[in-house]
């Protein structure tokens, strides 16, 4: 599981960055990454209680649907591969 967060974190904090143009790259990625962080709070919150409650196989299944869930969203991003920072959002 540490390995497969470790291979997506890099792409989310990329993708989330060339999603906004140059303009506004570094407040919409503030707020984005801002947003993230506060998901991750609430996840501590509500999700991580549960998890005592749960097999180990619940509990494994639980974390890896949100990272299947993140790998869906990436999916539906644009391709930003070998272009320009402005092709992307101008």
């Amino acid at each position: 599981m540490f390995f497969g967060f470790n291979i997506w974190v890099p792409m989310t904090y990329t993708l989330s960055t060339e999603s906004f143009p140059t303009r506004a790259r570094v407040t919409g990625f503030g707020v984005v990454d801002g947003v993230g962080h506060l998901g991750g709070g609430i996840g501590v919150l509500v999700i991580a209680p549960q998890i005592p409650n749960m097999t180990v196989l619940e509990a494994m299944l639980v974390v890896s649907g949100f990272l299947v869930l993140a790998a869906i969203v990436a999916q539906f991003s644009p391709n930003t591969r070998g272009r320009y920072y402005e092709e992307n959002s101008p």
